[in-house]
C-alpha cells in the first residue's frame, strides 16, 4: 500500500531547487529514502526496491546524496584494521 499525499510548493521553492513540479514526487520519494536510510531505518537493498534501481544504482544513489549512515565510516576503518591484523 502506498500513501498520497497532497502538497502546495511555492513557487520560489522550486526555482530555488531547479526542478518542475512534475519532478517533485520523485524528489520527494527519494529525500525521504535518503532520511530513512540515513536515520537506519531502511537498509541498502530497500532503498533499491523503492526507488526501482539496482545495486550499483543504488550505491551511486547514495554516494551522490552522501547518504552516510553516522559511525558507517568507524566501523569500516575498524573493519579494514581487523582484516589487516588477520592478514599478517
Amino acid at each position: 500500500m502506498a500513501a498520497t499525499v497532497e502538497i502546495s510548493v511555492p513557487d520560489t521553492l522550486l526555482k530555488a531547487l531547479g526542478i518542475q513540479p512534475d519532478e517533485l514526487p520523485r524528489q520527494t520519494l527519494e529525500a525521504l529514502v535518503v532520511q530513512a536510510f540515513r536515520k537506519g531505518l531502511i537498509t541498502h537493498a530497500q532503498v533499491g526496491e523503492l526507488l526501482e534501481l539496482n545495486r550499483f544504482e543504488t550505491d551511486a544513489f547514495l554516494k551522490n546524496a552522501q547518504a552516510f549512515r553516522f559511525g558507517e565510516t568507524e566501523e569500516f576503518a575498524a573493519d579494514l584494521e581487523s582484516l589487516r591484523r588477520i592478514s599478517k
